[in-house]
């Protein structure tokens, strides 16, 4: 995980006495440890853009602000420094809303920069005017606009640390395109410092005795701040505490999936002997995350054990919902440090949590046994295929839909970092989010999923990937309809299909018109090797899979 600091390989300059806001803000982003800005050009914040040009930050230029957004937010959960999007007044503003959103529910760092009109030109209904603190309010941690060109850097050290403090979330900062162009006599400033969050041994005590106590203890994961050591330091405690380990929805990467207490992730899809163990918990310890509507099936399972805890970094604890029994305000990289090497009060896990890891692993297992009809691929055992090639350490990013089950399924996650998905269900994510993974970790390999629906929502930075030559490698799941809203339509109004069926381009010839590599599949027989010649290409691929659109979740 990055950190906001000074540690570079060379060092930092302040910016010199006279040198414009715009610039003065590139050089306190480097001085922040900011590696890449995402953006869509435009006139607006041209002074930022000229200051990006001498920069040692690489500027990734996008095709839309969607997907501007959703890479600075894929970067902001991959390396726990908020990432940076810079987009254009109104019209580009409105186009990263999605992005602000998704970081606002999932909680996850994110700085927008947007350029704004002229301050003289403001309440006249100028040229792509609008409110910004009215647009983004309810939607962000902070909202501000740079005025005075002498604050620029202050008010992005600030917006960072706003952004990482507490709960982390998306900072929005207006930049008024004249202000950009004036002269200021400001220098960078040091970044922020955290504020600590130590659990003491009190606290520790009070978590493990009622760990002691209960007959079905749990530990629920989730969050953001996760590092391979406070993985493998949390995961240890807790199987030495007895306690069983379930994820968020969406946040299935904190603790190795190979853990013998890992029993899977609660939330839409998920396996239901997990949210039996959620329900059937006697004592709920939640770890970077809260009780919320997913995980407990709109709040009908698991909302009154007879204890719960909970370890946030939110004193407000915005997002839980039912009892509270104790609450610890601390970050997980503090109390994973805390546990690190604390004695375990058994040698063995309980036998519930063996036999619930027995049946969560056999559910993992992909079918051999080909169901689909001519003309279509099966997608349960396709993903043997998936499973076994994709390396490890791969990333697996997607976004919104039914197509999301096969991975979450079927691939398993081995450390931090490996996982890209929105816990707010925008759609549109995982190109984008594949994107921001290989530029982050280009020694490793970017997996992505997306159904047709989501794919075509962002497809468009596909142009991206190859532009920069990253190695991903993209399933497109095309069952030609909106699948998870039919689920929804054959539940409410059976027989009545409307407003769900879609129409849908060659994806393989698609992604050999932005000059990557394309194959089209649609018998089971042939995905192996299609797949394996997508993964060897090393630039952007497309398995254009051909699924029936009467299949839609993976096997019950």
């Amino acid at each position: 995980m990055r950190t906001q600091t000074d540690g570079r390989s060379e060092p930092v300059p302040a910016a010199e006495p006279g040198c414009s806001a715009g610039h003065l803000i590139v050089r306190q982003l480097e001085r922040q440890g900011v590696e890449r800005v995402y953006c869509v050009p435009g006139e607006s914040y041209l002074d930022v853009l000229d200051g990006l040009y001498d920069s040692q930050i690489q500027t990734v230029v996008c095709r839309q602000e969607g997907g501007v957004g959703n890479m600075a937010v894929a970067e902001g959960r991959l390396t726990g420094l908020p990432g940076v999007a810079a987009v254009t007044r109104g019209p580009g503003a409105a186009n990263t809303m999605i992005a602000v959103h998704t970081a606002f529910q999932d909680a996850t760092p994110l700085i927008v920069l947007v350029g704004l009109i002229p301050e003289t030109m403001r309440g006249h209904e100028a040229f792509q005017e609008f409110s910004l603190e009215g647009w983004f309010g309810t939607t962000a941690k902070r909202v501000f606009t740079l005025d005075s060109p002498g604050e620029a850097a202050d008010l992005v050290a600030r917006a960072f640390h706003i952004a990482t403090s507490g709960r982390p979330g998306p900072v929005i900062i207006g930049l008024p395109e004249e202000t950009l162009l004036a002269p200021t006599s400001g220098r960078t400033v040091p970044p922020l410092p955290l504020a600590a969050t130590p659990v003491s041994d009190h606290q520790l005590a009070a978590i493990e005795d009622a760990a002691a106590r209960a007959e079905r203890p749990l530990l629920v994961v989730g969050g953001e701040g996760w590092t391979d050591e406070g993985s493998a330091a949390i995961a240890a405690w807790a199987q030495g505490q007895g306690m069983g380990i379930i994820a968020d929805f969406r946040a299935t990467d904190g603790i190795d999936h190979d853990c013998p207490a890992y029993l899977g992730a609660a939330g839409y899809g998920s396996w239901p002997g997990t949210a039996e163990a959620l329900a059937r918990a006697d004592l709920q310890v939640f770890l970077g995350c809260a009780r919320a509507d997913v995980m407990t099936n709109g709040f009908e399972r698991g909302m009154e054990p007879a204890h719960t805890i909970v370890v946030n970094p939110d004193a407000e604890l915005r997002q839980h919902t039912g009892p509270l029994d104790m609450q610890v305000v601390a970050r997980t990289p503090d109390f994973a440090a805390a546990v690190a090497g604390r004695p375990a009060r058994t040698a063995e896990l309980p036998a519930w949590v063996r036999e619930t890891r027995s049946a969560y692993t056999a559910w993992r297992q992909t079918p051999s046994d080909d169901r689909a009809r001519e003309g279509y691929l099966d997608l349960d055992v396709a993903f043997a295929s998936v499973r076994e090639l994709l390396p490890d350490d791969a990333v697996i990013a997607y976004g919104a839909g039914n197509h999301s089950g096969w991975a979450s399924r079927y691939l398993p996650t081995h450390g931090p970092a490996s996982l890209l998905g929105p816990r707010n269900g925008a759609m549109g994510f995982g190109v984008p989010a594949a994107v921001a993974a290989a530029l982050v970790f280009p020694d490793r390999k970017v997996f992505s999923i997306a159904g047709d629906g989501c794919f075509m929502m962002n497809g468009q930075e596909f142009a991206t990937a190859v532009a920069h030559g990253l190695d991903i490698t993209i399933i497109v799941d095309d069952n030609s309809v909106y699948g998870t809203i039919v689920g929804h339509q054959e539940r409410e109004y059976p027989n009545r299909p409307s407003g769900t069926g879609l129409q849908n381009p060659d994806f393989a010839e698609y992604a050999r018109a932005f000059g990557g590599f394309g194959i089209r599949v649609e018998r089971t027989a042939d995905f192996r090797d299609a797949f394996a010649q997508a993964l060897d290409y090393p630039g952007p691929a497309i398995v254009h899979a051909i699924v029936d659109p009467e299949v839609r979740t993976t096997r019950r």
